[in-house]
């Protein structure tokens, strides 16, 4: 299962990562919102690198059999795995390779990485040179979320009389109105911030390291240990390594598997 494996020789923090340039969060009604989207994307591409097994074994296990079960309307985005399997999977044809797929890489309880393996297998079936590169874009669900303030609410305003050369030097009223409109900005800020939590959004996470994600990659789905993950690391311990691993699970929502479980020997 260590096959592909890449050195991850940088240094601490050479891979830093923005998940989202706002500073609050607006969620959907799932609890999901920008920050969990683009980390779980983070994650997917941390397997491509670290764990090309994840998508070859797709391809090759389960695709064979979603081509031939697969006619018009089997799959569609943005349909849910359970109302898939209620529907059109009924007979539990395909449900079971696909299950062992998940269950060889940790994955059988993410249900969104049900449906965008889905979603992925469908792009195939559909579109032959991505099946041939192994495009991976059906994983990337988009979210929508409903805005918490209105342009009203959040549009900013300033005014000024102007300079009177007769009255006041230039750098004087310079200094002067400098000195109300960074004011003016700090209160619109508090006062934005302020509405913002009180309809319920969450601080975003200033930044993580693309590190974390090729750590939890390889613990959930290499089968790595901490002790192997350190090794191909150029910095950090155990406790680095887990720390790290663990805030990229919890910006994914990803539940970490049990240090007891062995991947099946593929």
């Amino acid at each position: 299962m260590q096959r592909g494996w890449k050195e991850i020789n940088m240094k601490k923090d050479e891979r830093p990562l923005r998940l989202t340039a706002s500073e609050f969060l607006a969620s959907d009604r799932n609890g999901l919102n920008q920050q969990v989207a683009s980390a779980r994307w983070q994650f997917l591409l941390a397997l491509r690198r670290q764990v090309p097994e994840f998508y070859e074994r797709l391809r090759c296990d389960v695709y064979p059999s979603f081509t031939r079960l697969a006619k018009p309307g089997y799959w569609r985005a943005g349909r849910s795995f359970w109302m898939w399997q209620s529907h059109w999977d009924s007979d539990r044809q395909l449900t079971p390779i696909l299950m062992e797929w998940a269950r060889r890489f940790h994955v059988e309880g993410e249900e969104w990485i049900l449906e965008g393996a889905l979603q992925t297998l469908s792009n195939w079936n559909e579109f032959p040179h991505c099946r041939e590169s192994l495009e991976i874009q059906g994983f990337r669900k988009p979210v929508c979320v409903p805005g918490l303030v209105s342009y009203d609410e959040h549009a900013f305003h300033f005014g000024d009389q102007g300079w009177d050369p007769t009255l006041i030097s230039f750098p004087g009223w310079r200094v002067h109105v400098r000195k109300r409109f960074t004011e003016a900005v700090q209160q619109h800020r508090q006062q934005m911030q302020a509405l913002i939590k009180e309809r319920g959004g969450l601080p975003a996470v200033v930044r993580c390291s693309a590190d974390h994600f090729d750590w939890l990659a390889l613990y959930q789905c290499a089968n790595a240990s901490l002790e192997s993950i350190v090794e191909r690391a150029r910095y950090g311990d155990k406790t680095t390594i887990s720390k790290g691993m663990h805030q990229a699970a919890e910006l994914a929502r990803i539940r970490i598997r049990a240090k007891h479980r062995k991947l099946k020997s593929l």
